[in-house]
């Protein structure tokens, strides 16, 4: 396994980075969970359980977890929830909607059990006012949700600081996205909308850091304009080129092939190995049935 810890702003946040080592992925493929002032935001995933159990039982006791803040439910940010709440008593929280879904536990496809491990063991997981604080109240944070990567993802805002945790609502490209037969169901359309009302919400903010899951630290507001600027202009492109195809005698299948062939060349090589569930022909699919508005 590949364990790497990063330290941000003034070592105040620990972020704890955990990648399979299995030999069929070519790179680390990390996910992430952040302490502050003992508050843990996300858990990793399954198969890094004995990585975070060393990582917890390394903590002196000024950084001890008190408590675990669940972004939402999919298995490389709820896979140490189990083992936090079991083997050490810290109680979990998580918003109404990942409360039910966490309670349930998850398996998944064989590729995905390759990057986070075999299955998501259920926890019991509570709610919390609108807001959560860090241990020494030093830090307050806001409940923001994001929906688009998955409908009970919440993000977690601290205003005073400027600092935004968004797992994986946030991502350096969007390239691809989940759909097809897979369980998880992105929707391109709904993740523009959640980055502009991010946007919005941190006005003011000219410092913002923007954290995310394995994808380092983003900064400024810029950042989400920038990934919006980029799905606009895709989506776009994307009716433009169907205008032009005779769509009266194509299938969808035929339709997203050819703007795949157009604007990729052809699927890519994850596509390819999740038989479809993570690929760019989901993007354009979702692409497809957001409506432009005249």
């Amino acid at each position: 396994m590949v364990v790497q810890i990063d330290y941000h702003c003034n070592d105040e946040i620990i972020e704890w980075k955990w990648s399979s080592d299995s030999k069929l992925m070519t790179t680390p493929f990390f996910t992430s969970c952040y302490l502050v002032d003992g508050l843990l935001i996300d858990s990793g995933a399954p198969g890094g359980v004995n990585d975070l159990r060393e990582f917890v039982n390394s903590l002196n006791p000024d950084n001890m977890i008190e408590k675990c803040f669940i972004t939402h439910a999919h298995e490389d940010h709820a896979g140490g929830a189990n083992l936090l709440s079991r083997e050490f008593g810290i109680p979990i929280y998580a918003g109404e909607k990942a409360i039910e879904l966490l309670k349930l536990g998850n398996s998944y496809p064989d590729y995905r059990q390759m990057a986070w491990g075999p299955k998501l063991l259920p926890v019991d997981a509570t709610t919390t006012e609108e807001l959560i604080f860090t241990k020494s109240k030093k830090y307050k944070f806001e409940f923001f949700p994001m929906n688009g990567h998955a409908p009970e993802l919440i993000a977690l805002i601290e205003r005073e600081q400027q600092w935004a945790f968004v797992a994986d609502a946030v991502q350096p490209k969007y390239k691809m996205i989940f759909g097809g037969h897979s369980d998880i169901q992105e929707d391109i359309s709904l993740i523009y909308h959640s980055l502009g009302e991010l946007y919005e919400f941190t006005e003011g903010m000219d410092n913002l850091l923007i954290f995310s899951a394995g994808n380092g630290v983003f900064h400024g507001r810029k950042t989400l304009l920038e990934r919006r600027n980029e799905i606009k202009v895709l989506h776009l492109k994307i009716h433009e080129m169907l205008r032009e195809l005779p769509t009266n005698i194509l299938t969808e299948k035929l339709i997203v092939r050819k703007l795949l062939r157009e604007i990729h060349g052809k699927e890519s090589f994850i596509g390819q190995m999740t038989r479809g569930a993570l690929s760019r022909k989901n993007l354009i699919r979702s692409l497809l049935k957001w409506a432009v508005k005249n």
